[in-house]
């Protein structure tokens, strides 16, 4: 078996996210169709493709990495020019590579870094609104740069997991951790009213771009003091912090191995 690297781009508009599901199109589910078209797979045999970074519908990808395994003997050019001609426009194959058999797209990454956009402007913008979060209220930038060199290092994130995840009342020893290794935050003005925010770490829970994000706003806006937020994220509760920032903004930029 040949073990077949991805590295994807796509518009998460129109996925119900990256990940197979029963019911939804998505990232997983287009190209494991396309793979088992471009490789003469029986009707309903599919390659089981592994995926770096789970996201959610309407997060997009610039950098996203997958592998699968296959006896198929077409080279990497064929599989690069075969699956961008299967595959709608939405979705693309920007690298193909062949990998060493425990290479696992998932499981092999040591890092992976994100970008999140707002567009801080009294006037939304009907062009960008699928790619960028609309905030009117004027953001002081610096008060969230301050706030997030709180979040570096290796913590427990429980306070920016997912919902369900770190609530005190439903803990059970068997929940996965916590704990992640932030090892990059920046805040960077980009062109216009455009802020952007970058962030990197070793994993992530789920939704805590967007819940880091969405907390850190409200300091923006003065609705949170620095020491709310240093209590906000000790206190380990996700029902504390802010609410979850919308997927449009948020792009898987790149996965390190």
């Amino acid at each position: 078996m040949r073990n077949i690297k991805l590295v994807l781009e796509y518009d998460g508009t129109n996925f119900a996210g990256s990940q197979l599901q029963a019911n939804g199109r998505t990232v997983q589910g287009e190209l494991e169709r396309a793979i088992a078209e471009l490789t003469g797979l029986s009707s309903g045999v599919y390659c089981r493709v592994q995926l770096a970074g789970r996201t959610d519908s309407g997060v997009h990808a610039e950098g996203q990495v997958a592998n699968f395994k296959t006896n198929s003997n077409h080279s990497t050019e064929t599989f690069w020019r075969g699956l961008n001609a299967l595959l709608s426009a939405d979705l693309a194959v920007v690298i193909v590579e062949e990998v060493g058999e425990e290479f696992h797209a998932r499981f092999s990454a040591t890092e992976r870094e994100y970008r999140y956009e707002i567009l801080n402007r009294r006037s939304r913008s009907p062009i960008s609104r699928r790619y960028v979060h609309w905030v009117k209220t004027p953001l002081d930038v610096n008060s969230m740069v301050e706030a997030g060199k709180i979040l570096v290092g290796s913590h427990d994130f429980a306070s920016f997991a997912g919902a369900g995840i770190g609530v005190p009342d439903i803990e059970s020893e068997g929940k996965p951790s916590t704990i992640r290794e932030l090892r990059r935050l920046e805040w960077r003005r980009g062109k216009g009213s455009l802020i952007e925010f970058w962030v990197a770490a070793n994993a992530f829970l789920p939704h805590m771009v967007r819940n880091i994000v969405g907390t850190l706003l409200e300091v923006g806006a003065g609705k949170i003091s620095l020491h709310e937020f240093e209590e906000i994220f000790a206190a380990c509760d996700r029902r504390r912090a802010g609410p979850t920032a919308p997927p449009c903004g948020l792009y898987l930029v790149s996965v390190k191995y």
